[in-house]
């Protein structure tokens, strides 16, 4: 798909033509956010908002329609890559992906309010497995579900923005910096200070303030995202075949959800000791 990256770089109106085509078709908004953020990386955030602009009028259209993730993710993917263009740093960039995810997940209502509830209910009747149980627990149940769900799907979208920018970091390091992305996405890690506020949101954010039910699900994809550039990172450093990362994303598609805290507990780690400077090789001058 890099030929949708050389066309919308040639001109500006190339760029406005693949974005507002793009977002125009169903399903097909992810390419107008990546190609809004491959301009944006390239030429800057004055050419990235207009073409922004001109996508989002398709965009403006679905949201009229009741559908509001196209609109969302083209302008968080913008976000995002004005991040990364100047801070140069994969962390940063998914802590404000992370933010606006959490920010739109307590504010926004991404579905009509009897179909969360609706879901809710269903929820309580599968969780506890008896009618007349799921009867008496209530509304109190009833809200923690929603505000849940509400989570759930602000942290999709976060994860749609975040998967449209490094589409858009692709493109621009196969063009211009062949292997930049590679050694871009291998040198993630979360800073101490991420690392700390993130961890003690996730696991004392909900003691705190119920609230925070609906931010974890975002808080949670810098984590995960470091952790699996760490398990990249270890693959090239110790050399190990390739097969290595197919095991990993296997067993992270059929068993993600028991890998979920097992990756976020590591990436935590991984903030504080930096394991690829402890695996990998000494220099010669280290040597005796």
């Amino acid at each position: 798909m890099r030929f949708i990256a050389e066309y919308a770089l040639k001109s500006r109106t190339n760029a406005i033509i693949a974005t507002a085509l793009s977002a125009a078709v169903p399903f097909l908004f992810w390419i107008a956010a990546a190609v809004v953020g491959v301009v944006t990386l390239r030429k800057g955030g004055r050419d990235g908002s207009q073409v922004m602009l001109w996508s989002s009028l398709p965009a403006v259209f679905w949201f009229a329609q009741g559908d509001l993730t196209p609109l969302f993710v083209i302008i968080g993917a913008y976000i995002m890559a004005l991040v990364l263009r100047e801070s140069v740093s994969w962390s940063y960039t998914l802590l404000v992906g992370a933010t606006i995810g959490a920010v739109t997940a307590s504010t926004v209502q991404w579905l009509p309010p009897d179909l969360m509830l609706e879901l809710a209910q269903a929820s309580r009747e599968m969780i506890l497995g008896d009618a007349a149980l799921a009867e008496r627990s209530g509304i109190e149940l009833d809200q923690f579900l929603i505000s849940l769900f509400s989570g759930v799907i602000s942290a999709v979208h976060a994860l749609m923005m975040i998967g449209c920018v490094m589409l858009a970091r692709f493109w621009q390091a196969s063009l211009f910096n062949p292997g930049g992305f590679q050694k871009e996405f291998h040198q993630l890690r979360l800073p101490i200070w991420a690392g700390l506020v993130l961890g003690t949101i996730v696991v004392f954010g909900v003691g705190i303030t119920p609230e925070a039910i609906k931010w974890i699900p975002s808080l949670t994809l810098p984590l995960v995202f470091a952790c699996i550039a760490l398990v990249h990172a270890v693959v090239t450093i110790k050399q190990l075949s390739k097969s290595w990362l197919t095991v990993f994303y296997a067993i992270l598609f059929f068993a993600g959800h028991s890998l979920y805290v097992l990756m976020i507990f590591v990436a935590l780690l991984d903030s504080s000791l930096n394991f690829r400077q402890r695996l990998a090789k000494p220099s010669n001058h280290d040597e005796p």
